[in-house]
């Protein structure tokens, strides 16, 4: 039986509204007023709270991890609490608080019954045991000496290392920018450098890929930008890189240009684009060659991964995406996978650094041979979202406002495609898989993730995809 394009559109209406429990923790100031209303400390005035943040809320097997953070004040002293714990669904019964320990100390635990939340003070990160080292600056220093040491630079003597983390991810990874002085010596390794820590072995994926992208004249930096790498320690999981220019993301450039709307911003924007599809295709042109391959039907099994996590706690969301799947495997089976070529695999604007004319690519975590299609459709996918979620400023988001904007990311998209077309090759309808795949992969993240802002404009792009691309074979 043939699934018409209406009826796998109607199908998502499903993902339109999450539940209210599940909505609940991420609400503005619902957990500030469940704080005040169930910590007695805050309740009776012994502790001020001067601020919180549900920061990390997300499924995980049939579970749902939170975590917050809370700033009190008792007097003169102020403190930083971060508490984490579970959420529980409404059919799971909550616990009870078994602490009578003041609050935020070594055995305290707290129930908020509103928000279904059972909270206990987060103990030293066990995914990351280098964060420690690594955030200390005593420490640090002999960190990065060692890393250099084992990898490029055998000689080099480092003196002092000052960290500033940069991108912190609980459990997962985390990524810390040093300012380094060096003794005397040989060609000292360069003074800004960064250093990544991850839980399993993306660190390794990473050094792998980079170490071979640095290996070809790619490494000259006439079209893109690469941090060199410096070394890995695989105990550790430690990856050292230099630092690469920065101004700011093509991410930013994004939010501004869509959030604004002037004219030179959008110029700016479609300059930087160009630039970006020239850089990869000249990374997908490298010759380098990845250790992991990556397939279209490795895509989607991750992405049914996800909904059947979900549908362990909501029933009925696997088979709300399930026509769209299964539209795109027939697309799939009907235009067959373009050859593998070096792919970043996670290629967003976030990774994309712009500086003075230059363009820098980052994040090599997940790099993998795998077709082109991966790269430049996730990148337009991510595009997408961005301008659709970008600030409105004063005015609200209408349906022909947001009608306009969807329009606008079309005509951005194809110049994206058309200017990488110029220098390597891709299949449009690949492209047009991978992409579509990746919006459908948005939106079920909003859910897993409880990102409420997201979940309308990821689906009306999804729909607008859905609609307007030749995506039925």
């Amino acid at each position: 039986m043939t699934t018409t394009t209406d009826e796998v559109v109607a199908a998502l209406e499903r993902f339109a509204t999450l539940p209210d429990w599940l909505a609940a923790p991420m609400r503005p100031h619902a957990l500030e007023k469940s704080l005040r209303r169930h910590v007695p400390e805050i309740a009776d005035g012994t502790l001020e709270l001067l601020a919180c943040e549900m920061d990390r809320l997300r499924a995980k097997g049939a579970q749902w991890p939170a975590r917050c953070h809370v700033r009190v004040v008792a007097g003169a002293e102020a403190r930083d609490v971060v508490l984490a714990g579970l959420l529980y669904p409404p059919d799971v019964p909550l616990p009870a608080s078994r602490s009578s320990v003041p609050f935020g100390r070594p055995g305290y635990d707290v129930v908020l019954p509103d928000l279904r939340l059972h909270l206990a003070p987060a103990t030293a990160d066990p995914g990351l045991p280098a964060l420690r080292d690594l955030s200390d600056p005593a420490a640090s220093a002999r960190v990065v000496q060692r890393v250099l040491r084992a990898g490029r630079h055998p000689d080099a003597t480092v003196t002092a290392a000052t960290p500033c983390i940069a991108q912190y991810k609980p459990g997962s990874r985390c990524t810390i920018l040093y300012d380094v002085t060096y003794g005397s010596g040989p060609a000292a390794p360069p003074r800004r450098v960064v250093a990544k820590t991850y839980h399993g072995d993306k660190g390794a994926v990473a050094h792998q890929a980079m170490t071979a992208l640095w290996d070809t004249p790619l490494a000259a930096g006439d079209v893109v930008l690469l941090a060199e790498p410096l070394g890995y320690l695989p105990g550790e999981r430690i990856l050292l890189q230099a630092a690469v220019p920065e101004d700011r993301t093509l991410k930013e450039l994004v939010r501004e240009a869509f959030t604004g709307m002037e004219p030179a911003a959008l110029d700016r924007l479609r300059t930087e684009l160009r630039r970006t599809a020239t850089a990869l295709a000249a990374l997908h042109r490298s010759g380098a060659v990845f250790r992991d391959t990556f397939t279209w039907t490795d895509e989607v099994s991750e992405t049914r991964e996800i909904l059947g996590r979900l549908s362990l706690t909501i029933p009925g969301l696997r088979s709300a995406a399930e026509p769209v799947l299964t539209m795109l495997e027939a697309l799939d089976r009907a235009v067959g996978a373009d050859p593998v070529v070096s792919a970043h695999h996670t290629f967003r604007p976030a990774q994309v650094l712009l500086s003075s004319g230059t363009v820098a690519v980052i994040d090599f975590d997940g790099a993998a041979m795998a077709e082109p299609g991966l790269d430049v459709g996730r990148f337009r996918a991510v595009l997408r979202e961005i301008g659709a979620t970008a600030p409105w400023g004063d005015e609200p988001c209408e349906a022909d406002r947001l009608a306009a904007r969807l329009k606008l990311l079309d005509q951005l998209c194809d110049l994206f495609l058309v200017e990488y077309e110029r220098h390597a090759p891709v299949t449009l309808e690949r492209v047009l898989l991978w992409e579509t795949l990746d919006l459908l992969t948005e939106v079920v993240h909003a859910w897993s993730k409880v990102r409420l802002t997201s979940v309308g404009p990821r689906l009306a792009v999804l729909r607008h995809q859905l609609r307007t691309a030749a995506l039925a074979t």
